[in-house]
């Protein structure tokens, strides 16, 4: 199962949904279903937006585990 990482990095960092979208240029509603993991598809472009503002690795934002 594969689980978007969002949620838990913003609050490690204490960062809001929406100051990430102000960092990332990513519209707040993109940001808010991301970190719901409710999202079908993810581009790349906010992919790499998100690890760089947040300092984090993909395998960071990304987790697969089959005992998800």
């Amino acid at each position: 199962m594969i689980k978007i990482n969002l949620r838990k990095l913003l609050s490690d960092r204490n960062m809001t949904q929406s100051e990430l979208a102000a960092r990332t240029g990513i519209r707040q509603s993109t940001i808010c279903d991301i970190c719901g993991n409710s999202c079908t598809f993810l581009k790349l472009e906010h992919i790499d937006k998100i690890c760089s503002v947040l300092g984090c690795k993909l395998c960071e934002l990304i987790i697969f585990s089959e005992n998800l």
